[in-house]
């Protein structure tokens, strides 16, 4: 959207009414739609004699200046952008693009199996301010030459937990019908203000107590994670078996709820984030498809964002009410939604609904995976240091005298209470650490077992003095921790979790998020800590030294980008539950040397290939094979 029309309808407020009355005699002006009847339209219209018509008039300049089009889809775009942050971060609301909204729309259409259209009843279940039942009823209209009207009143509902998007779905609608020739004093709806996780549509609406549910489901469900959820919202969740595991995000019941919905054959079309396919949250939701045995296509946009206005990583997913023992995917970039494209079959049986639905190159993964022994079963894998509040903890001296490294010319704090610690992260780029080394100001000591524990306050404020005050400088901060439990610890300028704060003599620091050939570096630091990434902490250097080298072959990768969950710009997750299974091959005594001594990736990789030899590498290993291939 342009910056000078978002700042406009930022400076207007929150007031829905206001809002609405802009919008829609912007709309109506710019149309040049003379004569309004419909009710509902013609209060909200802004007459030139009042006040806010030298607003509107400014308004319209805007949108004329920046030689952006003003039909109906900038009109759903502009009521979308003026939701509230906050309700958009608690209920997930966000617009739809109307190439996806029309591809699964037609889709869905195309995908049911009925005698006529005329008495289908189509829902969206989180219909925020309407965008997919605009486009239904536009596919209804020219599949049945029916009017808004009573297409409106038979075929069409809606239900959103907000008031003012159910309110701003009926002003769209009936702009809708008036823009197509259609000006009825008042329009009657299906529309209604509730919540979807509690809402009971066949026992409540009479329309769909006599239907036995719904024919088209469409449907863009919220994106909100479990930390941003409010308590009745996880509480209306654990009554629904998908989210009977982990902590799923807001868009999973919303498949539950929406197939159960489902008359026979009935189809439902979402688009969605991807994570159920892998992540541990979708396991409840995977276990659903698979008992069910849902008929389930999913288009898969893998890294690629398709909404402007928030990083996801999406997928479109149909649903049919038919069994079926197999599901089909396809990863497909946005573009290639208007080719034709082929999914790949695969048998629910096939499938592990614990580890993830691994949907490419699933015979290759089972195969490394069956090869000597899981990675998990041999290394400690951990996530870095979580201290909640890095910005407090973290720092860059500016200078350091014998006794003290200096945050500012201001704020010293005592060396002896600090540890070196650094950002595995950032070895996607360099392995060269020293170039990262940070302070971590550490209020933890090991007795004589290597047990950590926290320093007592009385101690930690006799020997640490400027330590001490520092962080009391910063208690307000350290207490506003896990959403205000902060205050609540045992020990108030302890890290926020406990994890990562033993001492091993050897760790491989790597990154969390990587793409391909990326770094790792093995320290023997036991004083160096992490945290934002990865280590495998251990005590045998030459476990990790080969470890190091696996890392480095494309036997490896193409493992992690087929099992891990897909980022940006080609970055994949090597979090533990993703690497956990790889297999390591069993090398000999001479193997492991042969492999800590080469230093060239390209002959670590072969090396590492051939030993796996794998099916996927068949053809490389005879190659290499031919030749008199020597490290």
């Amino acid at each position: 959207m342009n910056q000078a029309i978002f700042k406009f309808l930022k400076e207007r407020g929150s007031d829905e009414y206001t809002i609405n009355r802009l919008l829609v005699s912007s709309f109506v002006v710019e149309q040049k739609i003379d004569t309004i009847k419909n009710q509902k339209i013609k209060s909200l219209l802004i007459k030139n004699d009042e006040l806010e018509y030298s607003i509107l008039l400014s308004f319209l300049d805007l949108v004329r200046q920046s030689n952006k089009h003003y039909y109906f889809e900038e009109l759903l775009e502009f009521f979308e952008f003026v939701i509230s942050p906050s309700d958009k971060l608690i209920n997930g609301a966000i617009y739809t693009p109307h190439d996806i909204r029309d591809f699964i729309t037609k889709q869905s259409f195309d995908n049911l199996v009925c005698d006529s259209f005329n008495d289908i009843k189509i829902v969206d279940i989180s219909c925020g301010c309407g965008g997919f039942l605009i486009d239904a009823s536009l596919q209804m209209n020219v599949l049945t030459n029916k009017s808004f009207k009573d297409i409106f009143k038979d075929n069409i509902f809606g239900v959103d937990i907000q008031e003012y998007s159910v309110e701003r779905t009926e002003i769209l609608l009936s702009l809708l019908a008036i823009t197509h020739g259609e000006d009825e004093e008042k329009f009657e709806f299906n529309l209604f203000a509730r919540d979807s996780l509690e809402y009971k549509w066949k026992e409540e609406n009479q329309k769909i107590k006599k239907s036995g549910g719904f024919d088209i489901i469409l449907g863009n469900p919220p994106y909100v994670c479990s930390r941003n959820m409010d308590e009745s919202t996880k509480l209306a969740m654990k009554n629904l078996t998908t989210c009977s595991t982990g902590h799923p995000d807001l868009y999973i019941p919303f498949f539950q709820i929406g197939f159960e919905l489902l008359r026979p054959n009935g189809v439902l079309g979402y688009i969605t984030v991807n994570t159920f396919i892998k992540s541990l949250n979708g396991r409840a939701i995977r276990k659903y498809f698979d008992e069910k045995q849902v008929h389930l296509k999913i288009i898969d946009f893998e890294d690629e964002q398709i909404f402007n206005s928030r990083m996801t990583y999406t997928a479109i997913c149909f649903l049919s009410n038919t069994i079926s023992d197999k599901l089909y995917y396809v990863p497909l970039k946005r573009e290639n939604l208007k080719n034709n494209f082929q999914y790949k079959e695969h048998k629910y049986e096939n499938l592990d609904i614990q580890k993830g639905w691994y949907l490419q190159n699933r015979k290759f993964i089972e195969e490394i995976e069956t090869i000597g022994t899981k990675l998990g079963n041999i290394y400690n894998t951990k996530s870095g240091i979580a201290t909640l509040k890095n910005s407090v903890y973290i720092f860059k001296p500016i200078k350091e005298t014998i006794e003290f490294y200096y945050i500012d010319e201001n704020t010293k704090i005592e060396k002896n209470i600090c540890r070196d610690i650094v950002n595995s992260n950032l070895l996607v780029k360099t392995n060269q650490i020293d170039s990262f080394i940070e302070k971590i100001i550490f209020p933890y000591e090991y007795d004589e077992n290597d047990k950590v524990y926290v320093i007592e306050e009385n101690n930690f404020r006799k020997i640490y003095p400027y330590a001490y005050q520092y962080l009391c400088n910063n208690k307000h901060e350290l207490h506003g921790r896990d959403k205000g439990k902060g205050k609540d610890y045992l020990h108030w300028y302890a890290f926020g979790r406990n994890q990562s704060l033993e001492r091993t003599k050897h760790k491989l620091l790597f990154p969390q998020l990587a793409k391909e050939g990326f770094q790792s570096y093995i320290s023997d630091d036991e004083n160096l800590y992490f945290y934002n990434g990865m280590a495998v902490m251990s005590n045998n250097l030459e476990e990790l030294s080969v470890l190091q080298k696996i890392f480095m072959s494309d036997i490896f990768w193409n493992y992690v980008s087929s099992i891990s969950k897909h980022y940006a710009s080609n970055y994949y997750s090597l979090g533990r539950n993703y690497i956990k299974n790889f297999g390591i091959y069993d090398f000999s005594s001479e193997d492991k040397q042969t492999l800590i001594k080469e230093n060239d990736r390209i002959n670590v990789n072969n090396f590492i290939t051939l030993k796996y030899g794998t099916r996927k590498n068949n053809d490389q290993r005879h190659k290499m094979a031919s030749t008199l291939f020597k490290l």
